[in-house]
């Protein structure tokens, strides 16, 4: 029944089970009588008077009977009529706009009859709707496998995997697609693939088979009488034929293709309406590939005497490369100053030009250069070439001025990125730019100002200065108060606090936070952000042990904006952190009656909650927490490895929490905490050697001298008969435990037995 389905249900079986289907949907017909009855015996065993329904005044009644077959079907057949109910229930649970209902309909008709390549093409069709991708792409794949003719499927599949980035699996259908029997070799669908391929080998570095495919499309382009051009598919190449003649152009001369190179340079060049110097440029190119190296230079000279732009940097560093070949480097700087004279507002050029000097060691001459060029403007590719010459020639002065635009430019940052870093990497140039500017800061007035001082504090956190740091934070904060416009003080105040504020945190500063908070609460510039200025100095004075003043913060806040979810958690997390379990219970309680919409806390709050029971020794809440969480989220890693580690904890569900910790490692297989989970199942499961594997590598991670994972690792070199590390271990667990800002009593006792032992 490779054809079906069609519209129509045609078999005995089919026609008394339309009935109940369409009941069963809510679409129960107005009678039940069926048509096509005629050669439909009627028994003459009744065994009770079917229900008669009348049809109105003036018409028949008539008598519905079961349909008793002459032979019975073979459950293939069977099959068939089961998948076209199931074929009907999906077009009518669409007709209602029930599109789950008619995917999940689709479904069971492809379960009963998987070889019917239309209900494959439905559900590609719906699954797509739904954002079911992967099993679209599984349905299409399986269409494809059924009929290899059809191209148009294979072309939008190996589209689709290419808009996932699956650049592979994308060649492979669109080269099926291209190879199929039914397809017109010269037909636009063909070039257009083509042209799909060649995109496609161009990401994946295969040049050779980009030209290729471009042969394809530009002889399509150049010969449209030889090919069956369809109107979309030719306004599609079209729209764009200048760009793509170029692109073309570029492929065949990559791949040594220099006379079919030359022709679609042409080409390019009657598309872009007469621009002899692009052309020129290309045929330049030409030149070079074939090592008619001064031909190259005669052609590429058109193109700057056009004073042409378009090919931006890669024009001069392509008059290098040439002068190079021709051993005639030394001419480089003369012929950039004679087309720079001639073309005085090209930055591009002038820039060239300023690193050829600064290379040569002319820095004089490159400064000039690149000022000239910038003028009054910020231009940041030209302030970065400065930083790079200020730092090659250690002119720390006029580096940290020329920093301070680059901040004060937006963008800039990002342009100089690298040149940063290795600022920050060179310990001796640190030292002599920090040197120079504490130098400008002591200065009256001071030589910096709030975007070079807050560089300045950036690069010091980089290069691990931490006075410098928070002395150049601390300046620029300064600075930011006492600046001209008001906009500046207010945005920068709030942005260098917020930087200095995570350096206090990374460094465990929570007393110095905390200090600075205080004073930015008191700060009117910071008026605005006072409710999150409130919320940080909460966290910090918790983190540095002032639960009381932790609360007092958090009340204030609370009382400014009563109905803020991420305050009342923090209330919550208050208790929590400082081991106030029952008061934890209370605020935890309180927040999920209050909150249940608030997905991401709700989840943060239960696994608070559930390690509150544990801590508390209620170990069952705490199981049953974490179990009702999993049941909401199954594949989630961190739940998987809680209640995994809970289970191993108790010694029961063994099976099930290694089972339970495998999801949390499949997802970071480098997660300490997973892996120690790992180590402590497979302890208990006696399988003492690979537990041995896990729990050695959760040692060696950052965070690997947890008391507990030292006490899980000793537990196993015990169990090996390797007494002397596990001695050496319980010991260091020892000291980590008593050194704990909050020392778990139980597990100090237990390894002070073990000591002795």
């Amino acid at each position: 029944m490779s054809g079906f389905p069609k519209t129509a249900i045609t078999t005995a079986r089919q026609i008394v089970l339309l009935p109940a289907l369409m009941v069963s949907i809510g679409l129960a017909p107005l009678s039940a009588e069926m048509p096509g009855k005629k050669g439909v015996e009627k028994s003459s065993q009744k065994k009770s008077t079917p229900k008669v329904f009348s049809l109105g005044e003036g018409i028949a009644d008539d008598v519905v009977l079961p349909f008793v077959p002459s032979k019975s079907r073979t459950p293939e057949e069977l099959k068939e009529v089961d998948s076209a109910a199931w074929y009907m229930t999906g077009r009518l649970r669409e007709a209602r706009n029930d599109f789950i209902g008619a995917y999940e309909a689709y479904k069971k008709a492809m379960e009963y009859n998987p070889n019917s390549i239309e209900i494959y093409r439905v559900l590609i069709r719906l699954a797509s709707g739904l954002d079911k991708t992967e099993e679209a792409i599984q349905y299409a794949q399986k269409a494809v496998e059924l009929d290899p003719k059809d191209y148009e499927l294979m072309r939008k599949l190996g589209l689709h995997m290419a808009g996932q980035g699956r650049f592979e699996e994308a060649v492979r259908f669109l080269k099926k697609a291209s190879t199929s029997p039914t397809i017109n070799k010269k037909s636009g669908v063909y070039v257009i693939i083509q042209h799909d391929l060649a995109n496609l080998y161009e990401r994946l570095g295969k040049k050779e088979k980009a030209a290729e495919c471009w042969e394809v499309v530009f002889n399509a382009l150049t010969k449209p009488d030889q090919f069956t051009f369809e109107y979309n598919s030719r306004s599609q190449l079209e729209a764009k034929q200048g760009k793509l003649y170029e692109r073309i152009g570029q492929s065949f001369l990559e791949t040594g293709r220099l006379k079919l190179a030359v022709e679609a340079f042409n080409k390019a060049a009657e598309s872009q309406k007469g621009r002899p110097g692009i052309l020129k440029y290309h045929l330049a190119q030409v030149y070079f590939k074939s090592k008619q190296y001064q031909q190259a230079l005669d052609s590429l000279q058109a193109y700057y005497d056009a004073q042409l732009q378009s090919k931006g940097r890669q024009a001069y560093e392509f008059l290098a490369e040439i002068l190079k070949a021709l051993n005639r480097s030394d001419e480089l700087i003369p012929k950039l100053e004679k087309l720079a004279e001639k073309d005085r507002f090209n930055r591009t050029l002038n820039y060239y030009l300023a690193e050829q000097y600064a290379d040569q060691g002319q820095f004089a001459k490159a400064e000039k250069t690149y000022l000239d060029s910038i003028g009054k403007s910020s231009d940041s590719e030209g302030l970065a070439g400065l930083i790079t010459l200020y730092q090659k020639n250690q002119n720390y002065q006029k580096l940290i001025e020329t920093l301070s635009k680059i901040v004060q430019g937006g963008d800039g940052l990002q342009r100089i990125q690298s040149s940063l870093e290795k600022m920050s990497k060179d310990k001796k140039f640190m030292n002599g730019l920090i040197a120079e500017a504490r130098k400008l800061k002591d200065n009256d007035p001071p030589g910096l100002d709030v975007y070079s001082g807050y560089i300045l504090a950036k690069l010091s956190a980089v290069a691990e200065q931490k006075e410098a740091a928070h002395d150049f934070y601390q300046f620029a904060m300064d600075a930011a108060g006492k600046h001209a416009k008001p906009q500046v003080r207010g945005n920068w105040a709030y942005k260098l606090l917020l930087e200095y504020s995570f350096l206090l945190r990374v460094e465990n500063q929570y007393g110095e936070l905390s200090e600075l908070l205080q004073k930015a609460i008191k700060n009117p510039l910071l008026a605005p952000q006072r409710i999150d200025l409130l919320y940080r100095l909460a966290d910090a004075r918790e983190r540095n042990g002032e639960t009381k003043a932790a609360l007092k913060a958090n009340a204030e806040a609370r009382k400014v904006a009563p109905k803020l979810p991420d305050l009342d958690y923090q209330h919550a997390w208050i208790y929590y952190h400082s081991r106030d379990w029952d008061n934890a219970i209370v605020q935890m309680q309180d927040f999920l009656k209050k909150y249940p919409g608030q997905k991401k806390s709700v989840y943060l709050v239960k696994s608070m909650l559930s390690n509150t029971y544990v801590q508390q020794g209620d170990i069952g809440k705490g199981l049953a927490v974490l179990e009702e969480m999993l049941a909401a989220d199954p594949q989630n890693p961190t739940i998987n490895n809680d209640l995994g580690y809970l289970y191993a904890e108790q010694g029961k569900n063994l099976d099930k929490a290694e089972k339970m910790i495998r999801i949390a490692l499949k997802s970071e297989p480098n997660n300490m905490a997973y892996l120690d989970s790992m180590g402590w199942v497979l302890f208990k499961k006696q399988k003492y050697k690979e537990a041995q594997e896990y729990l050695e590598r959760a040692h060696k991670l950052p965070g690997g001298e947890d008391s507990t994972i030292l006490d899980h690792l000793a537990d196993c070199y015990h169990k090996l008969n390797k007494p002397k590390e596990a001695t050496e271990l319980w010991k260091k667990a020892l000291e980590a435990a008593q050194k704990s800002a909050f020392p778990d009593t139980k597990l100090i006792d237990q390894l002070q037995k073990k000591m002795n032992q």
